[in-house]
């Protein structure tokens, strides 16, 4: 488990499938993520659980909870490279009602704090809709900053749409959140980089 501040992230589970689906299934939810149809299939999801769900090599996959055991979104890293020491990161506050509340810069900001603490990574960056102003609001709340803008990047609603490439680097998030470094972390797990 890695903990923030208000919520806690752990690896998705089966139990999680239904939520997932009801997430996907709505249409404002998933235009703020850029798509039109459920990418949430039944027998992928259970092969996903036993296989890259389950390691933590390249890329990790986490529920975000708030402590009462409520799940309302979920977070993820995708191409960790220990080479570049880099890595992608993903957010969907799935419940609607979760949204506004602080509790997506919450957990990017846990997730981004396991990734420079624990997996030492050097910079992770993110792609967001360039009209999605609660979500850059709160990625520059993190430490984000904008890098570029990849133009016509994707296609829904009938139009091309935009999106911001935003990154932080390990020693500007540590400059921005300087309690983080002495904060205790729980990241047990198999081997020394996958959380439990």
């Amino acid at each position: 488990m890695i903990a923030g501040d208000r919520i806690r992230l752990r690896p998705l589970r089966d139990s999680d499938l239904p939520l997932l689906r009801a997430w996907f299934d709505d249409p404002e939810v998933m235009r703020f993520w850029g798509m039109t149809s459920n990418p949430v299939v039944d027998q992928r999801f259970a092969e996903d659980l036993v296989g890259r769900f389950a390691r933590f090599e390249v890329a990790g996959y986490f529920a975000i909870d708030l402590p009462d055991g409520t799940t309302i979104g979920r977070v993820e890293f995708e191409r960790l490279s220990t080479e570049t020491r880099s890595a992608e990161v993903m957010i969907l506050i799935g419940d609607r009602s979760a949204w506004g509340k602080g509790y997506g810069t919450d957990a990017m900001t846990a997730l981004l704090r396991y990734l420079f603490h624990t997996r030492n990574l050097h910079r992770v960056s993110l792609t967001v809709l360039a009209w999605n102003r609660r979500a850059i609001r709160s990625y520059k709340k993190v430490g984000f900053t904008v890098e570029g803008t990849l133009r016509d990047d994707l296609y829904f609603d009938g139009r091309y749409h935009d999106q911001l490439v935003m990154g932080i680097l390990h020693h500007e998030f540590d400059a921005r959140w300087p309690l983080l470094r002495t904060a205790a972390s729980d990241t047990s797990g198999p081997g020394s980089t996958a959380p439990a």
